[in-house]
């Protein structure tokens, strides 16, 4: 008797150990932290979990930064992806420009966005040039020269393959015809961006490359060589082949997060950062998440939440939301074996702009 009382008192103890056990296994799950930062910075951190698990197993996505508060919440690679990896950012490269462009004036190379192509450009111009020699810099910053190509509505590349294909893709640009008069049509072209590297390499001396390494990378602690292609006219691409680390894209974004400051240094002026951030024309909502255009860059709301974004094609993003003091930084593959570019580039902003987003207080 007293061993089956044994037996039977035996059995309760090891099942409440058991029940202890599990409770406390369970507990410690529901608490784990994978991201310490996150809690402290407003951000919940199963979510925003979710959100890099997501990223990893889209399979094109190569590196995801979240910054928030002047920390590092989140720096994570995938695939072929790696903290030292230089990265094609495509269109990335235009809003590039366009902090070239605005230190450019800060410095007095140039006086004016409403000064005109033909002010700088006339050596390259002939009588018959008259429409694009009127176009001001302020037109091409814009989006609005009147092109007769538009990138986002030729799903053929027609436009663009004409253009890679000419013998001389600075002239070609310039000569791209006009069909809405400049400063009234919003047309999302690549051609704009190269008249706007001539002028700038006109009016400073230098490429965009060289004036980068200059004046913009050396001030934010980018070391190294950033490859950044040029034409037969040696005028770096304004729009396009601009690569970089994730690590420097999210250095980009703090620079605009700080209205120009970087290290309690004015790298370009806070007046020109916020006017390339607000909104200059309205883009008929051509872009996903973006109604309207600044200095090259996006500009768009989510939730009631202001935000600005660089964008290229195939996933890579500069996204800057000032209201939340927050970052994100997104490279992606641009020729993986999981999705079209058009696919990852959707991806990879709907990531974004409602997993990672979603996870912000």
């Amino acid at each position: 008797m007293y061993m089956s009382l044994f037996r039977i008192g035996a059995s309760r103890v090891l099942l409440l150990g058991f029940l202890i056990y599990s409770m406390t296994a369970c507990h410690k799950e529901e608490r784990q932290v994978h991201f310490p930062l996150a809690a402290l910075n407003g951000i919940d951190d199963q979510l925003l979990f979710e959100a890099v698990e997501k990223a990893e197993e889209d399979g094109g996505i190569l590196s995801l930064i979240v910054y928030r508060n002047q920390d590092i919440i989140v720096e994570s690679y995938f695939g072929k992806g790696g903290a030292d990896s230089i990265h094609r950012t495509k269109s990335v490269t235009k809003s590039v420009t366009s902090i070239l462009m605005g230190i450019a004036i800060d410095q007095g190379y140039i006086n004016s966005i409403d000064e005109t192509v033909g002010d700088y450009l006339s050596d390259y111009l002939l009588e018959e040039d008259s429409l694009v020699a009127r176009l001001s810099i302020r037109d091409l910053l814009t989006m609005t020269g009147g092109f007769d190509w538009n990138e986002l509505t030729d799903p053929d590349w027609i436009y663009w393959n004409n253009w890679v294909r000419s013998e001389d893709h600075f002239i070609h640009a310039l000569h791209v015809p006009i069909i809405h008069v400049p400063g009234t049509h919003f047309t999302y072209c690549t051609t704009g961006c190269q008249i706007l590297s001539g002028i700038f390499t006109k009016a400073t001396g230098y490429t965009l490359k060289a004036f980068a390494e200059e004046f913009l990378f050396a001030a934010l602690g980018i070391e190294g060589e950033r490859p950044w292609g040029a034409d037969q006219q040696d005028f770096n691409y304004g729009g396009v082949s601009l690569q970089l680390k994730a690590s420097d894209m999210l250095k980009i974004g703090q620079l605009f997060l700080n209205m120009g400051q970087y290290n309690h240094q004015q790298v370009v002026s806070e007046e020109w950062v916020e006017n390339s951030v607000s909104p200059q024309f309205f883009n008929h909502n051509s872009m996903y998440y973006s109604n309207h255009y600044g200095f090259l860059w996006w500009i768009g709301e989510q939730q009631g939440i202001e935000y600005y974004f660089a964008n290229g094609y195939g996933g890579q993003f500069i996204c800057i939301f000032p209201e939340l003091e927050l970052l994100v930084i997104a490279q992606s593959e641009l020729n993986n074996t999981y999705h079209e570019p058009g696919e990852q580039w959707m991806n990879t902003l709907s990531l974004i702009m409602n997993e990672i987003l979603l996870s912000v207080h």
